[in-house]
């Protein structure tokens, strides 16, 4: 006799949430199903295809084509996004739509109404460059971003060091090999992932585990800021980090899990697989990729990160110490809403006010004068992409190429002076 396993189907509560983020993620229903397999006891529970679609209607989790959006429509939608993003193309708006307004929308009707009003934008506004700040770490066969910073400086060796060690923690493992183009900042890397693959594999015999690709690229950022912001002026300067940096980070952060989170564009000519970069990362064998992630042995990540980037070193500083407190202090007093972009230059320029109309201290004012930049830094800063990625047609340096001795030399330029 056939004994049928009772009809259960997965709990809402578990189910909803997850339908609710692969719809805006991009998933089709099939893998919708496929993916909320990882999420019940498939020997106790069932979903099946047509239950989702009918779960669907019922939590009102529309497709593209079942949100039927117009160009009137999407007009507020759009124009919040613009507040924000006011130069972002309607390919990433478009993403920018389905993560953070639950809006899908297709392309055309984007570019329909950009065209419609704002037709000035679509001809191409010249844009304002904050590269020199921006440093980002990817690997490159999903495509995943594992890291993307905003500080005060993207070419501190000990700054570079800090965050990959910090991926590395919170992976549990290294690459067999990194990559980077040949910026002192990155020796830094090339020294601590060298090191560490020694330390857990003697017999490579200190032979260099990175390559360097790639050129430098040198950006002049031309920011006025209509006179809100003199880049000459020490005190202006740690404001504007201190209100500013945090604030683009969250930023960054949520573009990358939006970037993670968000199928790329078929191309044919691509060897690689092609997929969520969140899902080819976590999941390589579904993708029939080998993942070749070493191991770390903790003690030797916390060796090796005390040697190439100690956490009490000044360039983990967004400001220095003491201009950090006094502006907690005032910031507290003055009761800021969340910043947003919407208030930062109020912000801004309220907390550079409060410093300007305290008495004269001569210790806040040596303190000023040791956090000034040099010049010639200030007008032209490195922007270099790291750790995943080259041009094509340039050199290329194996490791096998590289000498026994892998211990580059660097030192902090001059990224700061303050202690």
């Amino acid at each position: 006799m056939l004994t049928l396993r009772p009809f259960n189907t997965a709990p809402d509560t578990v189910i909803w949430p997850l339908v609710e983020q692969f719809v805006a993620e991009g998933y089709t229903n099939p893998e919708i199903i496929t993916k909320l397999k990882d999420y019940y006891d498939t020997e106790q529970y069932s979903f099946f295809l047509s239950l989702l679609k009918k779960k669907r209607m019922v939590w009102g989790l529309k497709s593209t084509r079942g949100q039927g959006h117009s160009v009137k429509s999407i007009g507020l939608a759009i124009e919040r996004v613009r507040a924000r993003f006011p130069h972002q193309g309607s390919h990433d708006m478009k993403q920018t739509l389905r993560h953070e307004e639950s809006v899908m929308v297709p392309q055309r009707v984007i570019l329909e109404y950009m065209n419609l009003h704002h037709p000035e934008e679509v001809q191409g506004q010249v844009r304002r460059q904050l590269k020199p700040l921006f440093h980002v770490g990817i690997e490159p066969c999903s495509g995943y971003v594992l890291w993307l910073k905003v500080w005060w400086t993207n070419h501190n060796p000990r700054l570079i060091c800090g965050w990959y060690c910090n991926i590395m923690e919170r992976l549990g493992g290294m690459p067999l090999i990194t990559q980077s183009d040949p910026g002192t900042e990155n020796y830094s890397i090339a020294n601590d992932h060298t090191l560490l693959r020694y330390m857990q594999d003697p017999a490579l015999d200190k032979m260099l585990q990175h390559s360097f690709k790639g050129s430098h690229c040198n950006i002049k950022p031309e920011i006025f800021w209509e006179g809100l912001y003199d880049a000459d002026d020490p005190l202006q300067w740690l404001v504007f980090h201190y209100v500013f940096i945090p604030w683009i980070q969250q930023e960054l952060d949520r573009f990358v899990d939006r970037f993670n989170r968000t199928k790329p564009r078929h191309n044919s000519h691509k060897l690689l697989p092609h997929g969520h970069p969140i899902d080819i990362f976590n999941q390589p064998e579904k993708f029939e990729l080998r993942d070749f992630v070493v191991k770390i042995h903790p003690p030797y990540l916390t060796e090796v990160r005390k040697k190439y980037a100690p956490p009490d070193h000044h360039v983990f500083n967004l400001v220095p110490p003491a201009f950090a407190l006094q502006a907690c202090a005032i910031s507290d007093a003055a009761n800021y809403p969340p910043i947003c972009c919407n208030n930062v230059w109020d912000i801004y320029v309220h907390l550079l006010e409060q410093f300007q109309n305290q008495p004269n201290d001569t210790e806040f004012q040596a303190m000023l004068a040791k956090s000034a930049i040099p010049t010639m830094q200030k007008t032209w800063i490195s922007c270099r992409p790291v750790v995943g990625g080259a041009p094509h047609n340039v050199a290329c340096y194996s490791s096998h190429e590289a000498e026994t001795d892998f211990e580059y030399e660097w030192t902090d330029d001059s990224d700061g002076t303050w202690d």
